[in-house]
C-alpha cells in the first residue's frame, strides 16, 4: 500500500468545496463520470460507472477482473476501472471532486478518512446498509469498520489493512550471533540491539541496526508505548503533549538514533541515496524496520531471509500499534448511488477479499478470509497480532489530524537538519498548530 499521496492531498482538498461552489448544475449536475441515463433497464442504455485507486494497470490486476466480474453478473451496469498512478492520486483525485469529473468509487486512504469526510465529498452508507438486508457488516473486522466510521456514520466499506510491525533481517542477526526480536522487548532493548548490528569501516558506515525514519506512523507507535502523544484525545490541543515532557526526552532519543557518532539509523538522506529502506533491508544494509505488511511481495521475490515480530513495548510495559488501511467511498455527486453502493459492496466483498490475499497483495478485511490467512502464515502471525494493539493517530481522531502531524514533521526535519534543537522545534511546532486548529 502506498502512502505517499496522502502528504499533499490536504491542501488540494481544501480547495474542492469552493470549486465546487463555483461549478454549475447544483445538486441536480450530472456530477461524477456517471454518463448513464435514468433508463438503465435497457440494455441500450446501461449506467455507466468508474472507479479508481492509486496504482498503475499492473498493481490493478485484480481489481480490473473484480470490474470484469461485476459486469458480467450485472448487465444493466457498466464499470470502468481507471487507476491513477500513486504520486499523482491525491491531486488528481481532489480536482475532479471539484469539477464534478470524479469516478463514482474511489479508494481512500486513513490519513485522509476525516479530511474527505469534512469537505462533504463522500456519501455516507448507513441509508443503504439499512435497506439492504443481504449485507452483513459483521463479515468485517470490527477494528477496521470502527476506523471507517466517522462520527456517528459509516462513510467506507474496507478494501484491506497492514498493521505495522518489526521486520529484521535474520542474516544479520544470525552474523553478528545476536538473537532475534521477542515479544518482550522494550524499544530500549531494540535500541541496544541496533548498535550491535551497525557496522562501520574505514569511517563510512556500510550496515545499519535500525531505520529511525521521519514517517510519523513507526514514531506513534514509539510514542504511544512511553505514553504520550502529539495532540490530545480529540485533537484540539498540541501545547504540553507534542512539546511537552515525555515527548520531548522520548523524541531526543529517537533523533539521537540518527545523529551524532553512535547512530544506528540512516539519515533521511543516507536511506534516499542508499535506494530507500526496503532496498538496503534486501541488500543486508539495514537490520530492522517498522513497516506495514506491503513490503512482504518484494521481500518475497528477493533471497533476503527474514522474519516478523511485534512491535516492542515502552518502558513501562505497554505496547501500541497502527494500521494502515484503505477503504472504498462513494462519490456525493455521484449520478447512480444505488449502483455505486452495489459496486462498493462487491469490491469489498468476501471474493474480493478472497482474491487479493490469494495473490498475497494485502490482508484481507474479513474476519473468514483474515483465519484462513492465520492458520498458514506464520511470518505473518506477528503481523496479524499487531491488530490487538492498534490505536487511531490524531489525523483518525479530528479534522485538525493533518496540522498536527505537518507540524510535527516540520519540527522533527528542522531538528535533523541542525536548525534547531529538537525542544525548541516541538515548541514551535505546538504554538504553530495551536494557532491553525479548528476549536
Amino acid at each position: 500500500m502506498q502512502k505517499k499521496w496522502s502528504y499533499k492531498i490536504a491542501a488540494v482538498l481544501a480547495g474542492v468545496m469552493m470549486l465546487s461552489a463555483c461549478s454549475s448544475g447544483g445538486a441536480n449536475n450530472n456530477a461524477g463520470s456517471s454518463t448513464g441515463t435514468e433508463n438503465a433497464g435497457n440494455s441500450k442504455d446501461k449506467v455507466k460507472l468508474t472507479f479508481s485507486i492509486w496504482g498503475d494497470v499492473n498493481t490493478g490486476a485484480v481489481e480490473q477482473q473484480l470490474a470484469d466480474e461485476f459486469n458480467a453478473a450485472h448487465p444493466d451496469i457498466e464499470v470502468k476501472f481507471e487507476p491513477i498512478p500513486g504520486d499523482g492520486y491525491g491531486t488528481k483525485l481532489t480536482t475532479s471532486l471539484a469539477s464534478g469529473t470524479a469516478p463514482d468509487v474511489f479508494l481512500v486512504g486513513e490519513g485522509d478518512f476525516m479530511s474527505f469526510v469534512d469537505k462533504g465529498v463522500i456519501e455516507p452508507l448507513d441509508d443503504y446498509i439499512a435497506k439492504d438486508s443481504s449485507f452483513d457488516l459483521n463479515i468485517y473486522q470490527k477494528n477496521l469498520i470502527d476506523m471507517e466510521r466517522i462520527g456517528d456514520k459509516l462513510y467506507y466499506l474496507p478494501k484491506d489493512f497492514n498493521p505495522l510491525s518489526l521486520w529484521y533481517n535474520k542474516k544479520i542477526f544470525d552474523d553478528a550471533g545476536v538473537a532475534y526480536p521477542s515479544e518482550g522487548w522494550t524499544w530500549d532493548d531494540m535500541f541496544a540491539t541496533a548498535q550491535k548490528l551497525t557496522k562501520q569501516e574505514n569511517g563510512k558506515y556500510t550496515q545499519f541496526g535500525f531505520n529511525a525514519g521521519t514517517w510519523e506512523y513507526p514514531i506513534y507507535t514509539y510514542l504511544w508505548a512511553n505514553g504520550t502523544d502529539i495532540a490530545n484525545e480529540d485533537g484540539t490541543k498540541a501545547e504540553g503533549f507534542m512539546n511537552g515532557e515525555k515527548t520531548v526526552k522520548a523524541m531526543e532519543k529517537y533523533v539521537a538514533l540518527s545523529t551524532g557518532e553512535n547512530r544506528v539509523s540512516p539519515t533521511p538522506q543516507d536511506t534516499q541515496t542508499m535506494g530507500g529502506d526496503s532496498s538496503m533491508f534486501m541488500t543486508g544494509k539495514l537490520a530492522m524496520m517498522v513497516t506495514g505488511r506491503w513490503i512482504k511481495s518484494d521481500l518475497d521475490k528477493s533471497d533476503v531471509d527474514y522474519g516478523s515480530a511485534l512491535i516492542p513495548k515502552g518502558a513501562e510495559g505497554s505496547r501500541a500499534g497502527i494500521i494502515a488501511a484503505a477503504g472504498w467511498a462513494m462519490n456525493s455527486k455521484t449520478k447512480h448511488k444505488a449502483e455505486s453502493y452495489e459496486l462498493m459492496k462487491w469490491l469489498s466483498g468476501t471474493e474480493s477479499q478472497k482474491l487479493r490475499s490469494e495473490k498475497g497483495l494485502v490482508l484481507p478485511a474479513t474476519v473468514a478470509e483474515l483465519d484462513q490467512v492465520k492458520a498458514t502464515e506464520e511470518k505473518d502471525k506477528p503481523v496479524i497480532e499487531m491488530m490487538d494493539f492498534a490505536q487511531k493517530p490524531v489525523t483518525l481522531r479530528s479534522v485538525n489530524g493533518t496540522i498536527f502531524k505537518e507540524a510535527f514533521t516540520k519540527a522533527l526535519e528542522t531538528t535533523l537538519l541542525g536548525k534547531l534543537d529538537l525542544k525548541s522545534a516541538l515548541d514551535e511546532a505546538a504554538k504553530d498548530a495551536d494557532a491553525k486548529i479548528k476549536k
